[in-house]
């Protein structure tokens, strides 16, 4: 597949998933809230995702599967930083952390249906976030593999919003932001059209 000329599409989504990541993994490092500021981010990554889901091919369906799950993600994310009292936000973090490592898997497999360079994308993307979705889900199986896979911060209840900003979490959103920096590469090429 010949490279083509980036579409207005493809660089909003580039820049809104770069930009997006980039600023939510600052903000979550924060002691206070920023709620408004945090629902702008979460706004501006979903506004990216659709955008890289339409440019990838919304009909497809590891595209939408992906997207769905991206979805889900900001979801748990949105009910964690707003707090609601009677929620137990665990939960949502978990959905968060679960669905986002599950989006990222399921469009790095999308990748290694495309061209040779996205292919690499999508092997190192799908093995960057299927050990932190298996720690997770051994993890939440077994409270003492938790502890030992150090995902245990995310499994008790009591931490609420505050879990955003733990080890784990963080990896994820590295995980997260070294992804949308490689696809981001590859949308403002304009390689990445369906």
């Amino acid at each position: 597949m010949e490279s083509r000329l980036a579409t207005l599409n493809a660089k909003v989504a580039g820049v809104s998933l770069v930009i997006g990541a980039i600023l939510l993994h600052a903000v979550n490092q924060l002691d206070f809230s920023l709620q408004p500021v945090r629902l702008i981010i979460i706004a501006t990554l979903i506004m990216g995702a659709w955008a890289f889901s339409d440019e990838m091919g919304l009909r497809k369906p590891l595209n939408r599967a992906a997207f769905v799950c991206f979805a889900g993600s900001m979801l748990g994310l949105t009910v964690t930083v707003l707090e609601p009292e009677k929620f137990n936000l665990q939960t949502y973090v978990l959905l968060y952390s679960m669905a986002l490592l599950f989006a990222v898997l399921i469009w790095s497999a999308a990748f290694l249906h495309r061209q040779k360079d996205l292919k690499v994308v999508g092997a190192v993307g799908a093995f960057a976030s299927v050990l932190p979705l298996l720690a997770l889900i051994v993890g939440h199986l077994s409270i003492g593999a938790g502890a030992v896979l150090g995902v245990q911060v995310l499994l008790k209840p009591e931490q609420g919003a505050s879990v955003l900003s733990s080890g784990p979490v963080q990896l994820i959103e590295v995980v997260f932001i070294l992804w949308s920096l490689a696809t981001a590469i590859f949308l403002w090429r304009g390689k990445m059209s369906h």
